[in-house]
């Protein structure tokens, strides 16, 4: 057995940080969640003073930042508060890291909107259309200042944090109260179950590897076809569900990318595996709603 590992997770309270935290992981590592500045003895990760105390204090082996601002309406309003949500906290990470006799690992989470146009996208086919798409990006450019490791990715599934609700939690919802729902027909996505996704960074941080990686389910769907299969799943009628486009709302203020369909080629060599389809992904999260 390999030495005791002290893993950081920053942005734990959101909805990935959650499931991370109770994630099945080897008996040598010990996960410690930073929930944000509201919390004792937690920081201001904007900050580069509370950053440097609050990593000093933990002493991690490695950093897994969750840590995002990523309302895109927001973002495309509030550039700054875009920036340091997005880009200054890992400016402050990455700095802490560089200060260290010992190796850290960082594993960064990105986005999938990184990407537009025809899909699946391979990692160098960046697209950038909004604030939000620009700012994580920056965030990964700062993150290559060290050996780090970027996930790019979108998830869903039945959230365990209180107040924080996923996709699937609103089409649930929406289902099961028969309110109207518009889904789109013409913007597509790749995105993993929160537990499968916990698992692979788990992974990530075992093998120990470095780079960029889209990290998403195969065969991604339109947002209305992954709706009306998630539907079928928990067995609840589609009456009240109407297939649009993104264009044809007025409630979508800032431009959104219409194809965020991954090619997970490069991550599936990497680990070794071979990661499940977004049908696959449907079937075990729709599980999660009627068990």
């Amino acid at each position: 057995m390999s030495l005791n590992k002290k893993i950081l997770v920053l942005g734990a309270n959101g909805l990935l940080g959650c499931d991370l935290l109770n994630k099945e992981h080897p008996k040598n590592w010990e996960l410690v969640g930073h929930f944000g500045r509201s919390k004792e003895h937690n920081a201001d990760l904007s900050d580069q003073a509370q950053t440097l105390s609050y990593l000093n204090s933990i002493m991690p082996d490695a950093i897994v930042n969750l840590v995002a601002l990523t309302d895109v309406d927001y973002c495309e309003q509030y550039p700054n508060d875009s920036y340091l949500g997005n880009v200054k906290v890992v400016e402050n990470v990455v700095y802490w890291i560089k200060q260290q006799s010992k190796k850290v690992q960082l594993i960064q989470i990105s986005t999938d909107q990184v990407y537009d146009g025809q899909g699946p996208h391979i990692e160098e086919q960046v697209t950038l259309k909004n604030y939000y798409a620009f700012s994580k990006y920056a965030g990964e450019l700062a993150a290559h200042n060290v050996e780090a490791t970027v996930l790019r990715t979108n998830f869903f599934g039945k959230s365990k944090t209180e107040k924080r609700a996923s996709f699937t939690d609103w089409l649930y919802e929406a289902l099961n109260k028969k309110e109207p729902i518009k889904v789109f027909e013409d913007v597509y996505f790749s995105p993993l179950s929160m537990d499968t996704l916990t698992s692979m960074i788990i992974a990530v941080i075992e093998k120990d590897i470095s780079g960029v990686y889209n990290l998403g389910s195969r065969q991604g769907l339109s947002k209305a076809d992954f709706a009306f299969e998630f539907a079928q799943a928990l067995k609840q009628d589609t009456n009240n569900v109407t297939r649009t486009t993104i264009d044809a709302v007025d409630f979508v203020k800032t431009y959104r990318p219409k194809d965020m369909r991954l090619d997970v080629s490069k991550l599936e060599q990497a680990l070794d595996l071979v990661l499940p389809t977004l049908h696959q992904e449907i079937q075990k999260v729709s599980q999660e709603y009627t068990r």
